[in-house]
């Protein structure tokens, strides 16, 4: 018992000594935060042909697909496709993605993107008919095009641009694909084009839209409404490259200067704007009896040629040449224009459910300003588009 009570007095003798220089210790390191990107472990898609598979690449009436090994972005070549789908149905390449392991693409949908390199070997492009498919092991698939929000620079050239496809823009939802079982990625070629390809991968990506039930699609169903607001959503100006455009202040709304010299740098001739923010705009209950409005600041009126463009359906594109009969002439070098919708050849084909772009064409003009996009009530005849009493 005595030697109980001396072994307690020690033990509490020494626990007061030491109390003044104990430290609380941690035990463990503090854990770092792993992404869901930082995880996944299929983030590269196609690096160059020897460390990546494709399906498909055999060359034949629609299409002729090569590997170059000069002028590659990354890895020793890149892939070169040309293709004419009039022949053809389908003209599609496939990525073996991983060598076909399955791919949980849940955990990083709304944080990352596809991110690819393209090229054209002369020229430039606005918009290339390429589109994106996901497919599950179900066999169902999905797919996105290419939004010019996130072409780099707005169009595609000699250099290699970079195109990013965020996840959330595939139609994943609506066609039922099962995000946490993907077989492959393919690429879709239509009408026909020449394309460059490098340094397909996986990327973080902060996506500015929220995902709603309306799956991006914003409606005007009232008059007047304000159109391509924001220069973030205008494509085709960039004074790195050319001072031919370039953003103008004259009106309350976006505007564009165009001043050519006398040599006329025709490849800066065309520019283009998303309606609403890139996104699905809905104009089917009101396009009949609207108009799209905007000014012109010049000594002598430009020849223009304007192009509506969808998002989806048989006929995508509509398109018009300007005359004297679409301007009001307002004085002091001051024009309105006006474009009724129902003035456009084949405008009943279109799918006014999800306009997406509307895009210019300079066929003739040195100098002048041309902005304060609206779409406005029209009731007047179409082919007299400045003679209704309404405007």
């Amino acid at each position: 018992m005595k030697i109980a009570k001396k072994i307690a007095i020690v033990v509490f003798v020494f626990s007061v000594a030491s109390c003044g220089t104990m430290r609380d210790v941690s035990i463990y390191e503090p854990s770092k935060s792993v992404s869901p990107f930082e995880q996944f472990p299929y983030k590269i898609l196609f690096k160059d042909s020897k460390e990546n598979g494709l399906w498909g690449v055999k060359t034949n009436a629609c299409k002729q697909v090569s590997y170059k090994n000069n002028n590659s972005y990354v890895g020793e070549d890149h892939l070169h496709i040309k293709w004419n789908e009039s022949d053809c149905k389908y003209v599609a390449i496939g990525l073996k993605w991983s060598n076909y392991k399955v791919k949980n693409l849940k955990p990083i949908l709304e944080s990352t993107a596809i991110e690819l390199r393209v090229r054209i070997d002369s020229g430039t492009l606005s918009n290339v008919p390429m589109f994106f498919i996901l497919v599950d092991y179900g066999g169902k698939q999905c797919r996105a095009n290419i939004n010019y929000l996130d072409l780099e620079g707005g169009k595609i050239d000699t250099m290699w641009r970079r195109i990013q496809i965020p996840l959330q823009a595939f139609n994943y939802e609506k066609k039922g694909v099962n995000m946490s079982n993907i077989k492959e990625l393919r690429l879709e070629f239509q009408r026909k084009g020449d394309l460059h390809i490098d340094n397909i991968k996986i990327v973080p990506y902060n996506y500015n839209y929220t995902k709603s039930k309306d799956k991006f699609t914003k409606s005007f169903d009232s008059h007047p409404q304000d159109l391509g607001v924001g220069k973030e959503y205008w494509w085709g100006i960039n004074t790195k490259y050319s001072s031919s455009l370039k953003f103008g202040n004259s009106f309350k709304n976006e505007s564009v200067v165009v001043d050519y010299p006398e040599s006329k740098d025709l490849k800066w001739n065309t520019f283009g704007f998303s309606p609403f923010q890139w996104m699905h705009l809905d104009i089917s209950s009101i396009y009949r009896t609207s108009a799209i409005k905007f000014k012109i600041k010049a000594n002598e009126l430009p020849k223009l040629k304007v192009f509506l463009f969808s998002y989806k359906g048989k006929k995508r594109r509509l398109q018009i040449v300007l005359n004297d009969s679409n301007f009001i002439n307002r004085g002091d070098g001051i024009y309105d224009a006006y474009l009724p919708l129902k003035s456009l050849e084949e405008h009943e084909k279109f799918t006014w459910e999800s306009l997406k772009e509307i895009r210019f064409e300079v066929l003739s003009g040195n100098q002048f300003e041309v902005g304060n996009f609206q779409l406005i009530e029209f009731r007047g005849n179409p082919q007299k588009p400045t003679q209704w009493k309404g405007i």
